[in-house]
């Protein structure tokens, strides 16, 4: 009974510790990660090339390219010039120094990141993305002129320490919690066993100090005499 009742603690334990770990995004929704770009620029094409090598590509994420130019020669405007133009100052005003419209690859993810220039380290920003729920800002300005933007978190290594802090600290709660309980248990288990133990040593003494009932032997003279 004490081991099927600790089996079930610990997964009941385990599965709501993963479940407050979790993500906070909608596992349906993949997280955007948006590409402003300008038609044969080389480094627009090595980031893409980057972001569509990662395991979560189409997975967990997937990537949108936006024109932000028409080419990388002329730099004549291209469609999504203008959307470009009112993400990069957004994301300014919030604290982003990097993020620009008048470079490419401009790259946006969530409101977490924005930076106009070619970057082959962005699988974490991309993990944090989904950890925390994407706030898509660049879908945000194609319907709105007004988006909010949280300040600047592009301190990517933090960020990334502090998640993996804090999971490091449930994992910690969990398990102290678990053991806590499995301690518990066992003690009282071992109170119970020990309170029956005491019970049965009591009555055993009992019968050890009663006294033995006299047994009168006849003799042959009684017997004769009957």
């Amino acid at each position: 009974m004490l081991k099927k009742t600790i089996k079930f603690l610990l997964v009941f334990i385990l599965v709501l510790g993963f479940a407050g770990c979790g993500s906070k995004a909608n596992k349906d929704e993949k997280v955007k990660v948006y590409v402003f770009e300008a038609g044969g620029c080389p480094y627009c094409e090595a980031q893409m090339d980057y972001l569509k090598s990662l395991e979560g590509y189409n997975k967990t994420f997937e990537v949108i390219e936006e024109e932000l130019y028409v080419d990388h020669i002329e730099w004549a405007q291209g469609k999504d010039y203008e959307l470009g133009v009112k993400v990069a100052n957004a994301f300014n005003e919030a604290g982003f120094e990097e993020a620009s419209y008048q470079g490419t690859p401009f790259v946006v993810i969530s409101d977490i990141y924005a930076s106009a220039s070619y970057n082959p380290s962005l699988e974490e920003t991309i993990k944090i993305a989904i950890e925390e729920g994407d706030n898509d800002v660049v879908g945000c300005f194609e319907k709105s002129d007004e988006c909010d933007i949280r300040e600047n978190l592009s301190d990517t290594d933090k960020k990334v320490r502090d998640i993996r802090n804090n999971n490091l600290i449930n994992y910690i709660i969990i398990y102290a919690l678990i053991g806590g309980i499995i301690v518990y248990l066992f003690l009282n288990r071992n109170k119970k066993e020990t309170k029956v133990l005491a019970k049965e040593v009591k009555v055993f003494k009992e019968i050890k100090e009663e006294k033995p009932k006299k047994v009168v032997k006849k003799t042959q003279t009684q017997k004769k005499k009957k």
